[in-house]
This record gives structure tokens, C-alpha cells and sequence, in this order.
């Protein structure tokens, strides 16, 4: 039999089906079966989504070899995370957004901003707020658009190195967004300068140069120097972005209905609608990599003909043999464990440190108080949804 690329391979199926007078036949029926490299999805639940989405990264027959990386590893290669998975196209993202769904999603909320920003112009908003809330959002605020954009930067670490199509297309449109913010933080500070003096120099210079800064520039300097992509999603979308995020772009935004700022208020607003979907996906894909026991990083590979395939140079044909690779010993969840544990005490004194700016500028808030409500109410419960561990922040109070 001719087994061409892409042919389905029939199977003979013996089904034993009952006649009218209680007897049994055997009937045989030709079927076809897909094996698992050409069906990329479950057709029961075949979708746009899936279509477009899976399956678009290669793991077995590569076109040729990146030259750059010190490390004999391939293009996608299960070495660049300790993380183990028996199918790394498994994840689904929740809002199963794909690049027109994406894009047309960003394009209604780029217009909330810019109608924010219009009516605020045209509303005498901007040029009414009190000088001393308009020289706080200068030190608080401004600097948030560095810090935005040094995470997107590491976020694109992410994209080249992650495994799973889903995830690395995840991680492109929060890159995204993260840009997207950045410059929408900087669209307001120039709107702000019309009124309130220079926004943009001095952000910069509050960044390099503010102690109560410093923590979160360190923090994310780490971040940019952090090799495990997985990690880098721990430090961004499990920890920072969950204190950092609802602080300035929520919490802060109580601040900016006193005042009367709705110039700086519907921002926040769009970029929590943002933020609310990196949480989810990320946690949805640290869910699923928990309770995945891959016993081996190559356990998915093996799944795909990796061993069968002749000539292979990456089973020490040619080239080093990957297997000399150590196992990694622990389990996710230990793993997760470990990086949350490393990294949210990190965000949380990071953020913490602002808090002689808000009493400079008298903003009456407890921040540390205010950490300790966001942790309540918006960290826990999400950790205890998606069933992953979680140890409470209790330094800040010694």
C-alpha cells in the first residue's frame, strides 16, 4: 500500500450489531483514521479559532538551524522552560482570539481612549484639574509607560521561545497590547502637558532617578534579564500585574473620580478590560500545565514520531544527543510554586515602595492596606479558581 504524506490510513472497524430475531452479526466497514500530526483538533469541537491557530509551529521536520543561541537547542525546544507538557497544543485561550477577532476587539476599545481623550479636551477636563492631582499623576502615573513597555519587551522573549502555538499567539497580542498601553499613557501626557508643564522628560527622570521608583525598575530589569519564558509569565501576569495593575489602574482611578478626571479614569478603564484577559489566559494556561504529569519534557515530541523519524540529528545521529539534557525533577506545581514564591514578594514590596509618593503629594491612602485589599480581593480567589498554590504577603506588615 502507498503511504503517501498526508494520506488517511484506513483500518478495518468489526462492529457485532443485533438482527430483529435476537442474533448477532459481524459487520465490517472500511474507516479512516488521521494520524496526530495532520489532525490539529478534536472535530467535535472544530472552530475559526482552532483552524487558524494550532499546529503552526514545527517540531519534527525543521527547515534549518538557528545559529545564535549558545545552546544546542532547537528552534522550539521543550528545553527553553522546566516545565513539562504531554501536548504543548493543548491550551486554548479563552477568548479564543485570533488575529481579526483581536485586532477588531483592540480597535473598539484604541476608540473608548481617543473619545476619552477628545471629550476631556472639549469638556475643559484637563485644563481644571487641580494643580497638586495634576503634579501627582506626574510622578505617580507618567513613569508607568517604561515600565509597561520594559515588560513588553520580555513578553517578546516569550513569543519566540514559547511552546504551543495558542500560547505563543497569547503572549504576541498581550506584547501587543503592552505597547498599546505605553503609548496610550504617553498620548495622555502630552495632553496633559497643554495645562501642566512637562510630563514626558520628567517621567523619564523619575524612573532613572526617584528611590520610591527604583524597586519597580529593578523589578523589571530582572524580568528583561529572566531566561525561562514560563517564569517571564509568572513575573508579569501572575504576580506584578496583579498588584501593580490594580493599584494604578484601578484603585487609583477612586482617586480620579474625586477629582473630576475622567481624562485619565476611562483609560484606566479600557486598560483593565485588557489587563482582566492577560490574567485569565495566563492562568488558564498555568491551570492546565499544573495537572499535566508528562513524566518527560519529551514526552510530546515522542507523540509526534520524534524517535521514527530517520536522519534525525537530535537523537545524536549528527549533533548532540538532547536527551543528556538533566530531567527536571520537580513537578509543575512545585515549579509554579517556587516561581510565585520568588516573584510576588518581589511585586509586592516593588509596589509597596511607592507609597512616599502618594503621601507627598497627599493622596490619603494606607498603601500597604490597600496591597493587602487587592490580595483579598483580587488575587486570592483567583489563585483558589484556577486551583494554584498561593502564599499571602505577610513581610510588609513586620
Amino acid at each position: 500500500m502507498n503511504k503517501n504524506k498526508g494520506e488517511k490510513m484506513p483500518f478495518i472497524a468489526i462492529r457485532k450489531i443485533k438482527n430483529q430475531k435476537g442474533g448477532i452479526r459481524m459487520e465490517t466497514n472500511p474507516e479512516f483514521k488521521k494520524t496526530i500530526r495532520d489532525q490539529a483538533w478534536d472535530y467535535k469541537t472544530k472552530n475559526e479559532y482552532e483552524d487558524v491557530t494550532v499546529r503552526q509551529q514545527p517540531y519534527v521536520h525543521m527547515h534549518y538551524r538557528h545559529i545564535f543561541d549558545e545552546r544546542d537547542f532547537d528552534i522550539y525546544d521543550p528545553r527553553y522552560t522546566r516545565l513539562k507538557s504531554s501536548d504543548w497544543e493543548a491550551f486554548r485561550d479563552p477568548k479564543k482570539f485570533w488575529y481579526t477577532t483581536y485586532v477588531n476587539n483592540r480597535k473598539k476599545m484604541a476608540e473608548e481612549v481617543e473619545n476619552g481623550f477628545v471629550y476631556a479636551q472639549q469638556l475643559g477636563v484637563i485644563k481644571n484639574l487641580s494643580p497638586q492631582w495634576a503634579e501627582a499623576l506626574k510622578d505617580l502615573y507618567t513613569p508607568l509607560r517604561h515600565l509597561e513597555y520594559g515588560e513588553n519587551v520580555q513578553m517578546q522573549h516569550v513569543i519566540r521561545y514559547a511552546l504551543g502555538s495558542a500560547i505563543e499567539q497569547c503572549a504576541t497580542y498581550q506584547a501587543y497590547d503592552k505597547t498599546g498601553r505605553a503609548q496610550w499613557i504617553t498620548q495622555w501626557a502630552l495632553n496633559m502637558q497643554e495645562h501642566h508643564g512637562d510630563y514626558l522628560a520628567h517621567g523619564k527622570e523619575v524612573l532613572m532617578n526617584e528611590p520610591a521608583f527604583q524597586p519597580l525598575r529593578r523589578y523589571v530589569e530582572e524580568i528583561l534579564v529572566t531566561e525561562d519564558w514560563a517564569e517571564v509569565l509568572v513575573a508579569e501576569n501572575l504576580t506584578l500585574d496583579l498588584l501593580l495593575g490594580n493599584l494604578m489602574y484601578q484603585k487609583l482611578n477612586q482617586e480620579a473620580v474625586k477629582q473630576g478626571d475622567t481624562h485619565l479614569s476611562i483609560l484606566n478603564l479600557v486598560i483593565m478590560k485588557q489587563m482582566d484577559w492577560h490574567r485569565d489566559w495566563a492562568f488558564s494556561l498555568f491551570k492546565q500545565l499544573a495537572h499535566d504529569h508528562a513524566e518527560s519534557r519529551w514526552d510530546y515530541l515522542k507523540s509526534l514520531g520524534y524517535e521514527e523519524w530517520e536522519g534525525d540529528y537530535r537523537w545524536g545521529r549528527i549533533l548532540s544527543d538532547p536527551r543528556e539534557t538533566p530531567e527536571e525533577t520537580l513537578s509543575n506545581a512545585e515549579i509554579i510554586q517556587e516561581w510565585v514564591e520568588k516573584w510576588y514578594p518581589k511585586a509586592f514590596e516593588a509596589t509597596l515602595a511607592l507609597a512616599p509618593l502618594f503621601e507627598k503629594h497627599g493622596i490619603q491612602i494606607n498603601l500597604a492596606e490597600i496591597l493587602k485589599n487587592i490580595e483579598e480581593e483580587s488575587i486570592i480567589p483567583v489563585y483558589q479558581k484556577y486551583k494554584l498554590p498561593f502564599k499571602e504577603y505577610e513581610i510588609a506588615f513586620n
